[in-house]
C-alpha cells in the first residue's frame, strides 16, 4: 500500500509517496500507566515498545521507540515525518513533552491532530529558534491557517518544551508551556489519528523525542 509523507517547505508543500505499509486505525493498549481520570483517553509514556505507535524507517526520516521515549528523526531539506498513534478521536486535547536532541535550530516539531492517514490533518508546530505555526495539510497542499509568529513562551535550542493542542470541533488551540500561543477555526476534518512530528529545513537530520502523552476530552 501507499504511505504518504509530507513536505512542509518555506513556500511550498508537497506529499511525497512511499512505498510502504499503512497502519490501520486499531485501538492498542495505551502504555505508560492508567490513570483514575474519566477524560483520560489515553496516555503513554513510551516505556513500553508494543503501545501501538508507527516504527519505521522511509526515505526521508525514522520513527520509532528509544528508551523511554518516542523519536521522530527528519533527514533533512523541508521533509516532515510524522509517527501515527494508530488511534482515531474526534474533539480532544493532546499534552505532550517534545525535546530536539540534535540538527538545526531551523526545524519544525509537534502534535498533529484528526491525521487522515495520508497527512491530511492539523499540524501544531514549533520550532527550535523559538515561533509557532498552524497549518492544514489537504490534497490541494497546504493551508497556514496560522503562519510562523514568534513566541517568548517557546524555549529553544536543544530543550524541553511542553505542547498542550485543543481539537474541539472547530476550534483548534495551540498551548506552549501554559501559554496560549496560537488559535485557529477550521470544520474540513471532524476525526481521525493523532501524530507527532518533526522537520528539518537545513541538509541536516533533526531528532525530536516525545514524552509523557496524555490524550483528554475537553
Amino acid at each position: 500500500m501507499i504511505r504518504k509523507r509530507v513536505l512542509l517547505g518555506g513556500a511550498l508543500l508537497v506529499l511525497a509517496m512511499l512505498a510502504c505499509s499503512l497502519p490501520g486505525l486499531r485501538t492498542p493498549s495505551p502504555g505508560g500507566g492508567g490513570s483514575s481520570s474519566s477524560n483520560v483517553l489515553m496516555q503513554d509514556n513510551f516505556s513500553n515498545p508494543k503501545s501501538g505507535w508507527e516504527v519505521g524507517e522511509y526515505d526521508t526520516g525514522e520513527v520509532g521507540y528509544g528508551d523511554g521515549y518516542y523519536f521522530v528523526i527528519s533527514y533533512g531539506n523541508a521533509s516532515t515525518m510524522w509517527g501515527v498513534a494508530n488511534r482515531s478521536f474526534r474533539n480532544i486535547v493532546i499534552e505532550a513533552e517534545a525535546k530536539p536532541v540534535s540538527g538545526p535550530d531551523n526545524n519544525d516539531y509537534g502534535v498533529i491532530c484528526r491525521e487522515q492517514g495520508d497527512g491530511r490533518g492539523y499540524y501544531f508546530l514549533i520550532s527550535g529558534d523559538g515561533y509557532y505555526a498552524i497549518v492544514k495539510g489537504t490534497d490541494a497542499g497546504y493551508d497556514w491557517l496560522v503562519d510562523f509568529t514568534e513566541s517568548s513562551a517557546i524555549k529553544q535550542g536543544y530543550t524541553t518544551n511542553r505542547i498542550r493542542v485543543v481539537c474541539d470541533g472547530s476550534t483548534l488551540s495551540l498551548y506552549v508551556n501554559g501559554e496560549l500561543v496560537g488559535e485557529a477555526s477550521d470544520t474540513e476534518f471532524s476525526s481521525g489519528d493523532i501524530a507527532l512530528t518533526a522537520t528539518s529545513y537545513e541538509n541536516e537530520s533533526v531528532e525530536v523525542r516525545f514524552d509523557n502523552l496524555v490524550v483528554t476530552a475537553p
